[in-house]
Order: C-alpha cells, then sequence, then structure tokens
C-alpha cells in the first residue's frame, strides 16, 4: 500500500513540477492549490458521517482546486482576464491655465 500512495505522489509531482505551455497559473500557484486542495479534500472525507452536506462541499472545492493545480489551467482565472483586458483605453486631456 505504501509503494502505492509513493507511486501516487510521485506522479503528481511529475506533473504539478511540468511546464504549461497553455495554462494561466503559474508553478507556486499549481502547488498552493495542490496542497490547499489535499487539505480540504482530507477534512470533506474526515467529517462525511457527522456532517455531509459541508463535506459534500468540501470534497468538491477540494477536488476542484487540485484539478487546477495539475493541469494548470483555471477557468474562473481566464474568464476575469478576458473581463479586465478590454481593449478599451482612457485618454485623459489636461488642461492647464497659466495665469500672469
Amino acid at each position: 500500500m505504501n509503494a502505492l500512495i509513493n507511486y501516487g505522489l510521485n506522479k503528481l509531482k511529475a506533473k504539478v513540477d511540468e511546464k504549461c505551455i497553455d495554462g494561466n497559473v503559474g508553478t507556486s500557484e499549481r502547488i498552493l492549490s495542490v496542497v490547499a486542495g489535499g487539505f480540504i479534500l482530507g477534512v470533506g472525507i474526515k467529517k462525511i458521517i457527522k456532517n455531509p452536506i459541508s463535506a459534500l462541499t468540501g470534497l468538491s472545492i477540494g477536488g476542484a482546486l487540485i484539478y487546477r493545480g495539475i493541469t494548470g489551467h483555471c477557468t474562473a482565472k481566464s474568464a476575469l482576464e478576458k473581463m479586465t483586458n478590454k481593449e478599451d483605453e482612457v485618454t485623459v486631456i489636461e488642461h492647464r491655465y497659466f495665469v500672469k
């Protein structure tokens, strides 16, 4: 069983260490997503019997964070980037009046 866990962790580490060509999440952000997602997923698994609704929420958020960290692509981040990268630029013209 220990060898299986080590194999899975090594595969996960190799996926996170890969450079993403089309991803929009940086390496440090990917590592943090996997760690935080694993923590939230673990808490969700621990509470599945006592409080199943919050446990399912934890499972889904933790799984989404792990997926985000492994793939390097975040749909929410790309949607926000599309909204903020508009080509509309505002030109400010400043008028100065000199009084003698």
